[in-house]
């Protein structure tokens, strides 16, 4: 069942979305995205000597995870206006990760049909690493 404007409400949860990013992941988002990679996110023993306890998942990469959570989350009844975080602590490659979020409003806006979602990356732990928001906009 798709999500649609008129079947959404304010506290509706997202499917979580869990994942291990691992090195492979890091090295083809950097590649494809064109960056240049600082050594902490390939090579172990770098990221300890920069006081890190391994190799780190790039926040960008964690941003499109949002993205992509909200995109499939929407179906195809609309489409993401735009994705903001808050890095709180870093993700190390190789460990679990979960996307989760919830329906915080949900409005109309100049005719426009808009929802805004509360987002987060969630650690082994259950700590949050990123906090995020998203606003969409429906057909």
């Amino acid at each position: 069942m798709s999500v649609t404007f008129e079947t959404i409400k304010e506290g509706d949860e997202l499917p979580p979305f869990s994942l291990t990013p691992d090195l492979g992941l890091v090295i083809r988002y950097a590649i494809l995205g064109g960056w240049n990679l600082p050594a902490f996110f390939y090579d172990a023993e770098a990221a300890k000597a920069n006081g890190m306890p391994g190799r780190m998942v790039p926040g960008p990469l964690k941003l499109g995870f949002l993205y992509r959570v909200v995109d499939d989350w929407l179906g195809g009844t609309g489409f993401v206006r735009h994705v903001r975080a808050a890095h709180r602590r870093p993700d190390t490659q190789g460990r679990e990760i979960t996307i989760t979020g919830n329906v915080a409003r949900v409005y109309e806006a100049d005719g426009q049909r808009r929802a805004d979602i509360e987002m987060f990356v969630v650690n082994e732990e259950g700590q949050p690493s990123v906090r995020g928001f998203a606003s969409v906009q429906f057909f």
